[in-house]
């Protein structure tokens, strides 16, 4: 992933953060832009994840290795990613 924060925010990016925020919301959890562009914050009960969309993926740090970053979804697939988030927010993983 290439983690600069001046990374151009593409119109796919836009809309991949745009139906992410909706398949959180639409879940009951708080979604809201993250700290790098392309990124979104999603809280609940005191808990709080962070994914940010670039190169048609999704990515989010790797636990215990917040420098390292892995994918965790494609693009399209904001759906089933909401999903496994809200289930890892809730505590059901």
């Amino acid at each position: 992933m290439n983690d600069t924060a001046h990374t151009p925010v593409t119109a796919d990016t836009e809309t991949a953060v745009l139906a992410l925020r909706s398949a959180l919301r639409r879940r009951g959890v708080a979604a809201t832009d993250g700290d790098l562009p392309g990124s979104v914050r999603a809280e609940h009960a005191g808990h709080r994840v962070t994914v940010r969309h670039t190169d048609d993926r999704w990515w989010r740090p790797m636990p215990g290795e917040p420098h390292i970053t892995v994918p965790v979804a494609r693009s399209g697939g904001e759906d089933a990613l909401a999903r496994d988030l809200v289930a890892e927010l809730l505590g059901r993983l």
